[in-house]
């Protein structure tokens, strides 16, 4: 017997959508509450997954499908694991307007083989975990807690401008804090030890709200009983874990909605906006409690070998008396990650030089007299920090009159130390918006608006020479943190055209 028969029918008119958009059908009447109808039937795999067919044809047709996961077109599939009430709604789009259609779904039964996939067992143990699985912040590796760029930059969903050393926020309640999630009922404990970690700008909501010396604010707290835990898994993003009113992960900024950008039987990253400056994003690194790691945290990268000395030399750069480079168009050529030669948190192996051919055409220009010019060669890959209004491959003209201006095409200074037996060679460019491959990469920094920094000096390692019957490659590298946390590596070629 099919268990999603009952259903309560909801009409709800939307805003006129503007005249430019695109033209389905010639009529500028709005579509009506019929239109927007819809029916269901269940899978051959499980009545409790169903698929969902709009009556109408539109241009636009969205779902929301009331278990936390969204669609689009004409026809989608949902998944209802447990017994419940789901609101399921389409909204159908002409050039006149929109309308909304819901039906309440009832699923009389829960489906356990529908609960019994990684996400969900990798969060609370599984069925079989009776206890639930219980979670910590894990305070022993860099990077457990930091925050980065809201939306994320080119270089992927990671704390890019910042990282916490190990054990940093000790005594700030972080992480004392245990969090277990429980697959029955979807139920969640939050255990805070007498006093919780907050961002600063939420301490008003929190009586009692005290410095506890490592920033931010430390806040007595007792997380309410009866709370619980909801996953959403949106169309082309990451899941999202909801925890109900009262309860948060490691620090709070003010939502409880986050962002599962990695999940394993023994790590958790999440990600989650700040509530107070949308502009910043929060990332905690959990792991089970209880749970060492062979090396207590993972064995880190071994530190590249200096070059040895006199095999990169100042003649290697500027050849002749002028040698232009340009980044390899291969994957590991342009990166960022953990260690100086990584890949690991953009792109992570990737080849990208198709994506952003106008990346791999600028030119780097070594010359004898010590200048040093940058051609874009008409194209840049720009993004926002720069000024520019959009991301992506685009005229370099287009950075005429913004903040970024000084980062397109110009001539600087530049210097060259050689390498010694125990460090790597290095150089230096210098001048106003002077860089090599990455305009935002500093030492110590990244820009995360432009005009640059006037006269600015750039160092960058030289972590890998090779010259084999005339191919020449060379590998540099720029530490970006001031505690060697996250390295930008480039690999560049000379140009031979």
């Amino acid at each position: 017997m099919k268990k999603f028969i009952r259903y309560i029918m909801y009409v709800l008119p939307l805003f006129a959508l503007a005249a430019c958009m695109e033209e389905y059908t010639l009529d500028d009447t709005p579509p009506t509450a019929e239109q927007a109808g819809f029916s269901f039937q269940p899978t051959a795999e499980s009545d409790n997954i169903l698929q969902f067919t709009a009556d109408g044809d539109f241009f636009l047709m969205n779902w929301d499908l009331g278990n936390g996961s969204s669609g689009s077109g004409k026809t989608v599939t949902g998944t209802y694991p447990t017994a419940g009430t789901y609101t399921v709604t389409l909204t159908v789009f002409n050039k006149g307007g929109s309308v909304s259609a819901s039906r309440e779904i009832i699923i009389d039964e829960t489906d356990p083989l529908l609960l019994d996939k990684p996400l969900f067992n990798n969060l609370t143990g599984g069925a079989e975990a009776v206890e639930g699985k219980t979670w910590q912040v894990d305070a022993t590796r860099v990077g457990h807690f930091g925050v980065g760029p809201n939306p994320s930059s080119a270089a992927g969903d990671f704390p890019e401008w910042y990282q916490a050393q190990p054990n940093e926020k000790a005594g700030s309640g972080m992480y004392t804090d245990r969090y277990t999630f429980f697959l029955d009922s979807f139920n969640f404990t939050m255990e805070t030890n007498g006093f919780v970690y907050l961002n600063a700008a939420q301490g008003s909501n929190f009586p009692g709200a005290f410095d506890p010396g490592v920033g931010d604010l430390s806040a007595p707290y007792e997380a309410p009983d009866g709370l619980k835990w909801s996953m959403a898994e949106p169309e082309g993003g990451y899941p999202e874990l909801t925890i109900s009113q009262g309860g948060f992960l490691g620090y709070f900024a003010g939502g409880r909605t986050y962002q599962i950008v990695n999940i394993e039987e023994n790590e958790m990253l999440l990600r989650f906006v700040d509530q107070a400056n949308n502009e910043l994003a929060w990332y905690i690194r959990l792991i089970p409690e209880g749970f060492v790691p062979d090396m207590e945290t993972p064995e880190p990268e071994p530190e590249p070998e200096p070059v040895v000395p006199g095999e990169f030399r100042l003649q290697d750069l500027v050849g002749d008396g002028t040698k232009a480079w340009k980044l390899k168009p291969a994957a590991g050529a342009f990166g960022v990650g953990p260690s100086a030669g990584s890949d690991e948190y953009f792109p992570n192996g990737t080849d990208i030089s198709g994506d952003r051919a106008c990346l791999f055409n600028d030119l780097f220009i070594f010359n004898q007299d010590g200048t040093y010019s940058y051609d874009p060669q008409g194209d840049i890959f720009a993004e926002l920090y720069m000024g520019v209004e959009a991301e992506g491959c685009q005229s370099v003209d287009n950075l005429a009159g913004t903040p970024g201006a000084a980062w397109g095409a110009g001539t600087h200074e530049f210097s060259f130390a050689e390498g010694t037996e125990s460090s790597n060679a290095k150089i230096t460019v210098t001048g106003t918006g002077a860089f090599i491959a990455l305009p935002k990469a500093f030492n110590a920094g990244e820009y995360s608006a432009g005009p640059p920094e006037a006269d600015k000096a750039v160092t960058y390692d030289v972590i890998g020479y090779k010259n084999e019957d005339g191919v020449e490659e060379l590998t540099i590298t720029i530490d970006v943190t001031d505690s060697g946390g996250v390295f930008w590596t480039f690999v560049l070629i000379p140009d031979n055209n």
